[in-house]
């Protein structure tokens, strides 16, 4: 799969003059990052963006690698043929039409026409690479945000919900490697991208959205190979869902808790919802494993350290409890109605330095594997150094997670805390599932006895 990745030469077929049509948004995205060399085919314009428009593939001199495909359905077996005669490594077919309403004939001519040549989709979205610039992604970007570079990289048989997912990882500040839209999964499917990403070197973490899998046997066979951390949401758990699920996707979608099983046995961490494939992720990229369940919350607003301590008990994790010598640290630099306990809650009226001393004291503590960190900015006793001090933190090499929610004000804050790689979450609950995820993987691993 590295060839669609690395290819030096993009086609567009089916790139349009119209700013409204899906062929013109194609191209002015890759346009805008990509810096390979780029051919348009468009049977009736000159130019597009100032790119010069040929009738067809076969008119082009030079060697292309990858060719991007978006026009109607009808066309693109024979537009597949014509790529395979000229030599094109791989092929996205964006246009949709085929297997996902009954139209197995059609599919069928394009693997044939193909020959030796890759196929991804078609009705997907193709792809999008942090790192090499290639986005063959539909949706404009003031519409729809690319995440920064990073290690997290996202497979989708739904190109909707892998649109939605790297809109919520830019606006939440999730850095990203790669994202792959296998669509209805003639040649590529998410069995060959986990083998790919598995391997791939700018990945360190696999999220993967599934409805359904045309082979059990070698799914199950890809997971159990996989190294990285592995974030897995599987839709499709209802009566209801289930069936949608397989006239979605045109493949089986199975028995929830037969999924279920396989994660566990697997040791991929299995996510209920979007927040929760998102939220397992950053900790995953970000965080250290645990050496043990025991948690520390430290808060500037009771109310919310008691949900905090709540979450922690509910989602299967422990309850620290410091050391006589911990306790007595933190109470000698704090005012005497400071509560030292779990939580530790420093008040409305907490400053930069009572933070620092109770994060410091705690991680520093035996008893403590993991802090829940929850911090109201809307206090003005805070200031920026909250920062760096929340940020150096990482230095005692155990997991850290930030509860944090407010205006713009409070989002500013957050988006430097997390590109420091300490992951924010608006609230308690969401926090703590998330230490629990990485606990489960730490236990997977044989890091807690």
């Amino acid at each position: 799969m590295k060839d669609f990745f690395n290819a030096k030469s993009i086609v567009v077929i089916g790139a349009s003059r119209n700013p409204k049509k899906l062929g013109h948004v194609v191209l002015e995205n890759m346009l805008n990052t990509y810096n390979g060399e780029v051919y348009v085919v468009n049977k009736e314009a000159s130019f597009i963006m100032g790119k010069k428009c040929y009738n067809s593939i076969s008119d082009i001199a030079d060697k292309i690698e990858l060719a991007v495909i978006i026009v109607p359905a009808k066309m693109v077996p024979d537009i597949v043929s014509q790529c395979s005669k000229k030599g094109v490594k791989s092929c996205i077919i964006l246009s949709s039409g085929f297997g996902e309403i009954g139209n197995k004939k059609s599919e069928e001519k394009i693997l044939k026409n193909a020959r030796k040549m890759r196929i991804l989709g078609p009705n997907c979205m193709g792809i999008y690479d942090s790192l090499s610039g290639i986005d063959t992604l539909f949706t404009k970007r003031y519409r729809q945000e690319r995440p920064k570079k990073g290690n997290i990289s996202l497979i989708s048989q739904s190109g909707a919900i892998g649109a939605i997912m790297l809109d919520t990882a830019s606006s939440e500040h999730i850095k990203m490697a790669k994202f792959i839209s296998i669509g209805n999964r003639i040649d590529v499917d998410e069995i060959e991208s986990l083998e790919f990403l598995e391997k791939d070197n700018d990945t360190k973490t696999i999220a993967l959205y599934i409805e359904g899998i045309k082979n059990g046997k070698d799914f199950t066979k890809i997971m159990k190979k996989i190294k990285k951390p592995l974030i897995v949401l599987k839709a499709g758990k209802t009566k209801q869902g289930t069936k949608a699920a397989e006239s979605h996707t045109t493949s089986l979608a199975g028995e929830p808790s037969v999924y279920s099983a396989i994660f566990r046995q697997t040791g991929a961490i299995e996510a209920m919802n979007i927040d929760e494939i998102m939220d397992f992720s950053k900790i995953m990229d970000s965080q250290p494993l645990p050496k043990g369940r025991k948690v520390q919350i430290i808060t500037n607003g009771g109310g919310l350290g008691i949900i905090a301590l709540d979450s922690v008990i509910e989602n299967g994790l422990d309850v620290a409890e410091l050391s006589s010598k911990t306790r007595k640290n933190i109470k000698d630099n704090m005012p005497e109605y400071v509560t030292i306990s779990n939580p530790i809650d420093l008040n409305g009226d907490a400053d930069p330095k009572r933070y620092k001393i109770s994060i410091e004291s705690a991680l520093k503590d035996n008893n403590v594997d993991a802090l829940l960190l929850i911090v109201l900015f809307q206090f003005s006793t805070l200031d920026s150094s909250m920062i760096s001090i929340i940020s150096d933190a990482k230095k005692y090499k155990k997991p850290i997670v930030l509860c944090s929610s407010g205006g713009e004000f409070t989002e500013l804050y957050k988006r430097v805390i997390e590109d420091s790689g300490i992951p924010v979450y608006p609230t308690p609950n969401r926090a703590s599932k998330a230490l629990s995820a990485i606990v489960k993987r730490a236990e997977f691993l044989g890091k807690i006895k």
